[in-house]
């Protein structure tokens, strides 16, 4: 990402994300909202972030399969990322994409009591997580 601009500087005492922009010098801080760990069945991780513009916004990392598999059809990019990744596996390369998106502050909301709900369950507590 340091490439791209961005540079992860760590969390701070309230879990905030700080990260600098180092093209301009600005440092933007991300609330940390909620963190899905990487394991086998998503074969991906996500976070959950409050923007410096007070934004909710999901970003994902994983495999570019998974990744690929959700996006909208008609990305701007998709052609573009395609070519690269095929020049990359042709070199032996391995890849992760990250992908965002804006969520809207009440589908959120209403997300979070689901998900409240399903991590507190202690029988199916794995797979309500997942349905959420």
């Amino acid at each position: 990402m340091r490439h791209f601009g961005f540079a992860f500087r760590g969390r701070d005492e309230d879990d905030n994300i700080i990260v600098d922009k180092t093209f301009t010098g600005e440092v933007l801080k991300y609330k940390l909202l909620n963190i899905f760990e990487f394991n086998s069945d998503r074969k991906r991780m996500s976070v959950i972030v409050r923007t410096p513009d007070n934004r909710i916004m999901i970003v994902c990392k994983g495999a570019d399969s998974i990744i690929n598999a959700r996006l909208e059809p008609g990305q701007a990019s998709a052609q573009e990322t395609n070519r690269h990744l095929e020049s990359y596996a042709e070199v032996g390369l391995r890849t992760l994409l990250i992908s965002y998106k804006y969520i809207d502050e009440t589908i959120y909301l209403n997300w979070l009591e689901g998900f409240k709900v399903a991590s507190s369950d202690t029988q199916n507590r794995d797979k309500l997580i997942g349905k959420c």
